[in-house]
């Protein structure tokens, strides 16, 4: 609405009245939001030279979350001072405006009136700096490079400089934020060439200074002559600077180090103590290599100092307190004990699975008794042979699977499940001694295999497009959990159908990696923008695939890309 001369005067006064607010008794309820009346300066003003701008609306209104709602595109270095009076909204803008610039300022559902806290969805006042107003408009999603689930709240930024440090020094001439779906809406942009980023903002600076943050990238420039769509996929880089995220003492004689990338030939040199050899210490790592459990079955001191190294690099020097024995575990009123836990509930068991037993510290293998006492249907079975690795703080009994005993966790007894029967398992007491000396109470597990037509087989048809890259299939349950993981497929060395049984039944889904940035190394490998480098490509087999009991599923699936 134009402000004319004549009645500008009046409109001011309504601004600085000194209105008593009072709220109305009585009636229906409001559900309407407040309406705006009077913008000054006009809203969609050309050639912008105010420093403050004053929208009345038809009611009192409050300020909910303005912080997390207002978005200004482009952002400005110093924000404005933004306040209610009665039913006006007044803004003072404390920066010095760019030249020839449309500015957008989207307070998101932050204005509602003070009744019924009744909001205005994507309220939005603009005004160019400039002869006439931007209209151009970029929209897209942005999902997560692996999982493609939607991510919210991810800035997205465009730049009309187009060097590598743009994202870390520079803030952007347009952006904006993306809702719950991972949908995302810039408008009123300039005709031109723009560099686009989506960045998963920690410290809320728009700059990419974090190496916890998250990015995605454009491959190549964006020219923005007409609307467009752009999708970006985020991903967090693999840091390039190593350092202990997280220390811990978990209780006495194990600590806990988590670092923010994995170590690829780690090494620690005791500082407050003389150690001849490495028996002062046993290292387990995690299957990604970034988390360290140490155990220090004889380390009598109250406290340890250590340097950790990635092969001669050093990361950091650590010195932490070790608790005692009597302070309990790693609970409150718990003592120090031998513990485990099992994947044997009491009820039907997987007739092709192993039975578990992970302790809460490492066994030794060596002191470990063959009391183990095994009922076949109330029969006792022989004694079956022992499988161990070096030093366990996991066991598996009864098992026809092969396992990698170099990792130090594994130890078992071989001998392969009878359909449809019960077992019975006893490990007597004082069996196994950990790594402290502590020995286990008598254990018993019991129940009862499957029969062998309660299982399914999937016959899978894959289809893969007409390349000679490799891809890991993986094959998941409706839990997020891996049943087949990143099995290498491709169509130089890929039967025509691909069959996996026997198969538990339930719902299942599956995904395809495509393996081409390190063919070498099977699993997903992550982006990193300085490189150039997109995150390997995920794609999602559309739907669910679901087993049934003594059926075979065939299933096609033709990959497109």
């Amino acid at each position: 609405m134009r402000i004319r001369n004549g009645i500008y005067l009046i409109i001011s006064c309504i601004f600085f009245s000194c209105a008593q607010i009072v709220n109305p008794s009585g009636g229906n309820k409001d559900k309407n939001p407040p309406k705006p009346l009077v913008y000054a300066p006009d809203s969609a003003a050309l050639n912008f030279k105010s420093k403050q701008i004053r929208i009345l609306f038809d009611e009192y209104i409050q300020l909910k979350d303005l912080n997390s709602q207002l978005i200004i595109s482009p952002p400005m270095k110093h924000q404005p001072d933004i306040k209610v009076k009665n039913k006006s909204l007044v803004v003072d803008i404390n920066d010095t405006l760019n030249p020839n610039t449309t500015y957008a300022f989207n307070f998101g559902s932050s204005i509602a009136d003070i009744t019924e806290s009744n909001s205005i969805e994507n309220f939005q006042y603009v005004f160019s700096t400039g002869p006439f107003i931007d209209s151009l408009v970029l929209t897209g999603t942005v999902k997560d490079a692996f999982t493609l689930a939607p991510e919210k709240g991810i800035l997205v930024m465009m730049y009309d400089t187009f060097d590598d440090s743009v994202p870390y020094k520079k803030l952007p001439n347009y952006f904006a934020k993306t809702k719950e779906d991972g949908t995302y809406r810039i408008n009123n942009i300039r005709e031109g060439k723009y560099k686009v980023f989506a960045l998963k903002d920690g410290n809320a600076n728009y700059l990419y200074d974090d190496q916890e943050e998250k990015i995605a990238f454009s491959d190549s420039l964006i020219t923005l002559q007409k609307n467009q769509q752009l999708n970006l996929f985020l991903f967090k880089e693999i840091p390039s600077k190593q350092f202990i995220k997280k220390a811990t003492a978990i209780e006495f004689g194990h600590l806990q180090i988590v670092f923010n990338r994995p170590i690829d030939k780690p090494n620690l040199q005791p500082l407050n103590f003389i150690a001849n050899n490495n028996s002062w210490k046993i290292e387990q790592w995690g299957k990604a290599n970034d988390t360290l459990n140490l155990w220090l079955p004889g380390f009598e001191k109250d406290s340890i100092r250590f340097v950790i190294s990635d092969d001669t690099k050093i990361i950091d020097t650590l010195e932490m307190a070790i608790p005692s024995k009597t302070k309990g575990g790693r609970g409150k009123g718990d003592v120090f004990h031998l513990a485990y836990t099992t994947n044997v509930n009491g009820g039907l068991f997987d007739l092709h699975k192993a039975v578990h037993l992970q302790f809460n510290h490492p066994i030794k293998t060596e002191t470990i008794k063959s009391t183990i006492l095994i009922l076949e249907d109330s029969i006792p079975m022989d004694t079956a042979s022992l499988m161990v690795g070096v030093l366990n703080d996991g066991w598996t009994i009864i098992s026809p699977v092969k396992y990698d005993l170099s990792r130090k966790q594994i130890a078992g007894i071989e001998q392969p499940w009878k359909e449809n029967t019960g077992y019975a398992i006893r490990i007597m007491k004082n069996a196994i001694t950990d790594i402290f000396g502590l020995k286990n109470d008598t254990i018993k597990l019991n129940f009862k295999t499957y029969e062998n037509n309660y299982y399914g087989m999937l016959k899978l048809k894959l289809r893969l497009p007409p390349s000679k890259n490799d891809y890991l299939l993986n094959i998941y349950d409706d839990k997020g959990s891996v049943v087949l993981n990143n099995v290498p497929v491709n169509n130089n060395r890929m039967p025509d159908v691909i069959e996996f049984k026997p198969w538990l039944p339930g719902s299942y889904k599956m995904r395809l990696i495509y393996n081409l940035t390190n063919p070498e190394k099977w699993e997903w490998d992550t982006g990193n923008y300085l490189k150039h480098l997109q995150p390997e490509k995920v794609i999602y087999y559309p739907g669910t695939i679901t087993i049934r009991s003594n059926w075979d599923l065939e299933q096609e699936w033709k990959v497109r890309e």
